[in-house]
């Protein structure tokens, strides 16, 4: 009896082996399964994706068309039934701009329906003028379209024979009407092609503020360099290339000297180590040569 408790009561014996069999090494495919239909799937996503874009975008710009063809209904719906009709265009802001190119920019005529005009449409076109830097247009109800402007400045009246063209400082041009107020202190220009340079003339006249307080004038020689006209009637002639650094040397040499105030008539600077200076004349021409 005892020994059958002891027997009992003992810890069972470990196995020391392991009934189960033992797997051998996994061998993995070049291509696994699960690649191949994954690379496909995306591809078609991708395409239908950017097929769907286009059908969007096609989608969108049809859209956008029948929006502005209800919108042109709707305004001719409104201009036959309204009672607010157009009989006056007030213009605010116009110095150089012609009349006529903001009436054919409005694209109006009295009697058309105030409501049943395109103000967006109406601005855009008076934008595109030259000498518009920006514009807005209203409706003033009961008979008004108020247009306000806002125009390029001049900054130099262009002499081209007898025609006076006003320019701004990009080298836009516009024949004026009439000459704007303050035209009597705008720059003259001369010399054909001289618009299209006056951003540089203007760039060179930054680094001498002195003399371009005192000019009066300047002339485009030969598509090449340009002869300064000050308010005393002294001419500069500034060399075709180097003008800033010749026209600095002027300055320091004038500050010593008083070269623009005495007697001389003309500055010669188109040699760069050379000046030549000549005495006033009645008889001479203001323009020197090329």
């Amino acid at each position: 009896m005892r020994a059958t408790r002891a027997t009992k009561g003992a810890a069972p014996h470990r196995r020391d082996y392991n009934r189960r069999k033992k797997r051998g090494p996994i061998r993995r495919s070049g291509r696994p399964i699960w690649r191949q239909p994954l690379l496909l799937g995306l591809a078609v996503l991708l395409l239908g994706a950017g097929g769907g874009g286009g059908w969007w975008a096609w989608r969108e710009g049809w859209l956008v068309t029948v929006q502005a063809e209800l919108d042109a209904m709707t305004r001719s719906v409104v201009a036959a039934i309204t009672l607010f009709k157009l009989a006056d265009v007030t213009v605010e802001g116009r110095d150089y701009v012609e009349r006529d190119a903001i009436l054919a920019a409005l694209n109006v005529k009295a009697g058309d329906s105030l409501l049943g005009i395109d103000l967006q449409a109406s601005r855009q076109r008076l934008e595109a003028i030259d000498w518009v830097a920006s514009a807005t247009v209203e409706r003033r109800l009961p008979d008004t379209l108020y247009v306000t402007l806002v125009e390029r400045r001049a900054v130099a009246i262009w002499q081209n024979g007898d025609e006076y063209t006003l320019i701004d400082r990009d080298g836009r041009t516009v024949r004026a009407s009439r000459m704007p107020p303050g035209a009597e202190s705008l720059l003259l220009l001369g010399g054909p092609g001289a618009p299209e340079h006056v951003g540089e003339l203007l760039l060179l006249l930054a680094y001498e503020p002195v003399v371009a307080r005192q000019l009066r004038a300047a002339v485009w020689v030969g598509q090449r360099r340009w002869n300064l006209i000050l308010n005393n009637g002294v001419e500069i002639w500034l060399p075709e290339e180097d003008a800033v650094a010749a026209l600095k040397q002027l300055a320091k040499l004038d500050a010593q000297h008083k070269l623009l105030s005495r007697e001389f008539g003309i500055v010669d600077l188109r040699l760069p180590d050379k000046l030549y200076l000549k005495k006033r004349s009645s008889g001479e021409p203001m323009q020197g040569p090329a």
